[in-house]
């Protein structure tokens, strides 16, 4: 078929009356639309005829006459959209079932239409899409490079449609113009010239300027050899631009490139930085689009982050940064007018749903290392929710202040002393908000003033104005580890004000006081909550659970989950804080989302109370059971029936911590909760199986937890009918999730993997699982997280209790990698894992025998690890092996008097 491609003129009307009703309010309309376009999706020129509706919508006549002009908008914006989708099914642009040469020949005619924003904008996407998939694929079709030089040649028209179109091109496709593309032609060569033609030529107005500067953007972390050699040229434009150009988008993009700059060419920028600085600060200072000021200072951040910039060069600008910044951390005009209107108590009102955020779990599990917490400059309300610039410039202040402590308080602290005791309440506000900013990284430069600060923050807490009071409670919270480390005379003072402050009259209050109160349990020892806080604390939060709205319960739910984490509940609390939350957990149907922090709380507290929930556990089961069996059925329905909503995740996430909770808790009297019937019912097992095939990587994380606290607590033989399966969901996670967000769920797989190996003899599959848990523990091509490899080390050395002879040939069998498995476990804190993972090391290292001779470094970290939160009596003889093998090398060495101590209990060594 030629690109003289002809529609037939009733196929059009008819596919457009289609994609009207497929938008229909009507289910039913809807429906029918959808099963009749997936006949005429199998045509194969439904991709003409869809891009025909979007470029030519306007002008047909057929169309014109059958459609109002609102109709016709929304059907060109439908076909765009649907023909954007059916091009991201990449089979059917490669295998010819659809010939697309007409879309190659016509499609940019749909930005020739400057005046139809909504239609510009689909093009593009469409055009994005043909690079994304098609032209990446098929770089020899001369289609490709054509395209560019008319988007190119349409921009140097002034067309803004055209360079909006390329800026989505090159944020997807970039790096592929540096390739070679039909012709022998390198993209990247012409695209650069033209772009820096743009950017330098006055006739080109402000979207071409802006729009070609994010074009740049792309291209800088690439190193292209063509941009490098114009590197000089393009700084040029770029400084003349910041001075002459006053338009905010073209400014918004120029900071984005400085700090695209920073992080690829800093060299190129530490001459200019006292006029990069100052063009940032007068953005900040002036310019009256936000969105603008917060690129700005988000440069400000990554320079103080900078590993490429030393602190010498950073300390002559803290000066003039800031003053500014302490200045853009007071409320702006309309929320101070907002917070003034709205002062009065609100704690008695219900909350609106539409109040409410989407609240997702706290998620904390196993071995994870991520569990810290995320204690940000959120002092948010609801004018204040968004990332904003007052919160950018507490993040910026805070880095600062950390990496140059003593010069930023030298300039802040006059400051903020001359504004603590103002009469206006939003300085007095953001002069403590400051003071919470600066308290990490300047902790121990104002140790001194201190003593006097807290208390007078702690008279803070009785503000009249609402922000001041909640903006306190944040403030001492990011004083907790002063305050519990050195200074414990201030806790129970500080703490009984934020804890009185929970039954604030005002809901932002209680909701900064409850925040506040968790961050004080998370770092608090376990001894002083149990010791000093613990009555006290039950006591609010009964209070608590009776005064509360909807809202503020969530937060509650968190810190009664950290706080049953931190100490183990006894008779008091079950009577204090079971009843509140059992009376909620019964309430809440099961598609309320409050469920979720419900949940994730009621799993803390059955773990911590144990046997204490077994009366509840059969209901609290039963239902979680339930839930989650519901969500995976309907997740199964929804990927064969798209009208079908798919669950909420997190109703999946929560219900399996909830049992995994329940196991944690009740350990093996659970058994007979989650495999009745004497365990002949193993469902369950089918469930997790179907749940770690989730493509969102949280459910996996979960469901490998419980999985490896099933095999912990439980009789390993329930896993007899499904052990394959699991193994091989376990190898496909290791191997195949190298997503940084998908690191937790990695963790637990090699976790639970341990722990199956150490209890189920995995004779049919342990050459294959030890050569996928090798091949990422010995990589030297991918970085691999440290929680990762920690966890590796400990599988290792579990997998080798039964089969040590896998680990005996082959990678492993190497001096480099046995050190770097001794480091690995070094930090270790529990004495099973440390014990059970050293316990198989050392059985590999002495089937070895002589083919590995251990360096006297290695050895030295041996020893270390051994005498370090090691039970090593119960493979004492394995010890003594390996130590009479290296007993001349032991010698030679130097202990510390914690590993002379473990070495004199073999007394065959002298």
């Amino acid at each position: 078929m030629s690109t003289s491609w002809k529609p037939n003129e009733t196929s059009v009307v008819q596919l457009a009356t289609l994609l009207k009703s497929s938008m229909s309010p009507d289910h039913n309309e809807r429906n029918n639309a959808m099963e009749s376009l997936k006949i005429f999706e199998s045509q194969p020129e439904f991709l003409n005829y869809l891009c025909y509706i979007l470029i030519e919508g306007e002008i047909d006549q057929s169309l014109k006459s059958s459609f109002s002009s609102v109709e016709l908008q929304n059907n060109r914006a439908t076909a765009g959209m649907l023909l954007k989708n059916s091009m991201l099914q990449k089979d059917k642009l490669f295998k010819g079932d659809h010939n697309i040469e007409y879309i190659k020949s016509n499609i940019v005619h749909g930005l020739y239409n400057s005046d139809n924003s909504l239609v510009n904008n689909v093009t593009g996407i469409v055009i994005t899409t043909l690079f994304s998939t098609y032209f990446r694929q098929h770089r020899d079709d001369p289609a490709g490079i054509q395209m560019l030089s008319q988007l190119l040649e349409l921009t140097s028209s002034g067309n803004e449609s055209s360079i909006k179109a390329l800026s989505k091109i090159m944020e997807d496709s970039a790096q592929f113009f540096e390739l070679e593309w039909s012709g022998n032609v390198k993209p990247m060569d012409i695209l650069v010239e033209t772009f820096l033609k743009f950017i330098s030529e006055d006739k080109y107005g402000a979207v071409i300027k802006s729009e070609t500067v994010k074009c740049i953007n792309t291209i800088i972390p690439l190193q292209a050899q063509s941009f490098i050699i114009r590197l000089d040229q393009f700084l040029n434009i770029i400084f003349q631009l910041a001075q002459n150009d006053s338009n905010d988008s073209v400014r918004a993009q120029l900071c984005i490139c400085f700090a695209t700059l920073l992080e690829f060419r800093p060299d190129k920028l530490v001459d200019h930085l006292p006029g990069i600085i100052q063009f940032m600060l007068r953005i900040i200072g002036a310019v009256y689009d936000e969105k603008v000021a917060i690129e700005a200072c988000e440069f400000l951040h990554a320079f103080a982050t900078s590993s490429h910039i030393p602190e010498h060069i950073i300390q002559p600008y803290v000066n003039d940064i800031v003053p500014v910044l302490l200045a853009k951390m007071v409320y702006n005009e309309d929320a101070i007018l907002t917070f003034e209107a709205s002062n009065e108590d609100d704690a008695y009102l219900e909350d609106r749903d539409e109040d409410i955020k989407p609240v997702a779990p706290r998620i904390v599990k196993k071995r994870d290392g991520s569990g810290e917490d995320e204690d940000e400059e959120d002092d948010g309300d609801d004018v204040d929710t968004e990332w904003n610039l007052r919160k950018c410039s507490a993040a910026t202040l805070d880095v600062l202040t950390n990496l140059l402590p003593q010069h930023v308080l030298n300039i802040a602290f006059p400051y903020l002393r001359e504004h603590l005791t103002s009469d206006k309440w939003f300085i007095r506000e953001a002069t403590v908000l400051a003071l919470g900013a600066m308290a990490e990284g300047g902790m121990k430069y104002f140790d001194d003033q201190l003593p006097t600060l807290i208390p007078f923050l702690v008279e803070q807490l009785k503000d009249q104005w609402a922000p001041v009071r909640k903006i306190t409670c944040w403030t001492l919270s990011r004083f907790s580890t002063w305050i519990l480390s050195d200074h414990t005379e201030f806790l129970l003072p500080v703490l009984e004000n934020i804890l009185n402050a929970l039954l604030d009259k005002k809901k932002d209050v209680q909701e900064a006081a409850i925040s506040s109160t968790a961050v004080f349990i998370e770092n608090c020892d376990p001894e002083l909550v149990e010791t000093l806080l613990y009555t006290e604390l039950l006591q609010k939060f009964d209070q608590c659970f009776q005064f509360y709205k909807k809202k503020n319960l969530i937060i509650l739910y968190d810190a009664v989950g950290r706080f049953s984490e931190k100490v183990e509940l006894d008779d008091t609390a079950m009577q204090v804080i079971l009843p509140h939350l059992i009376n909620k957990w019964s309430s809440l149907p099961d598609n309320d989302k409050e469920l979720w922090p419900l949940l994730e709380c009621l799993s803390c507290v059955a773990a911590s109370l144990g046997d204490k929930f077994l009366p509840m556990s059969q209901d609290v089961y039963s239902r979680a059971y339930r839930i989650l069996c519901h969500c995976v059925e309907l997740e199964a329905q929804s990927q064969i029936d798209p009208s079908i909503p798919a669950p909420e995740k997190d109703f999946i996430i929560t219900s399996i911590d909830m049992i995994d909770g329940l196991v944690q808790g009740l350990g093996s009297k659970s058994q007979d909760l989650l495999f009745p019937e004497s365990g002949k019912n193993t469902t369950i097992l089918q469930v997790i199986v179907q749940c770690l095939q989730d493509p969102v990587h949280e459910v996996r994380q979960s469901c490998f937890a419980l999985l490896g606290d099933i095999v912990y607590y439980f009789n390993p033989q329930l896993l007899a009918g499904t052990l394959s399966q699991f193994l091989k969901l376990i190898g496909t996670e290791i191997m195949h999730n190298d997503d940084m967000d998908g690191a937790p769920a990695v963790v637990n797989a090699v976790w639970a993997l341990g722990l199956i190996s150490e209890r189920i003899d995995l004779r049919e599959f342990i050459i294959d699982m030890s050569r996928i848990v090798l091949d990422i523990f010995t990589t030297t091509t991918q970085v691999v997280d440290s929680a990762i490899t920690e966890n590796l080390a400990v599988t290792i050395g579990r997998m080798a209790l039964t089969h040590p002879e896998v680990f005996t040939s082959g990678v492993f069998a190497n001096e480099q990698v046995w050190n770097k498995w001794c480091k690995s476990v070094k930090d270790l804190d529990s004495l099973e894992e440390k014990s059970s993972a050293y316990m198989g090391f050392i059985k590999i290292v002495n089937l070895t025998g002589d083919q590995v001779i251990m360096s006297n470094i290695t050895l030295q970290e041996v020893i270390k690890g051994l005498s370090t939160n090691v039970d090593a009596s119960v493979f004492a003889e394995d010890v003594l092996t390996l130590l009479v093998k290296y007993s001349n090398k032991i010698q030679s060495l130097s202990f510390s008097q914690e590993e002379q101590s473990f070495l004199q209990q073999f007394s065959s060594i002298n």
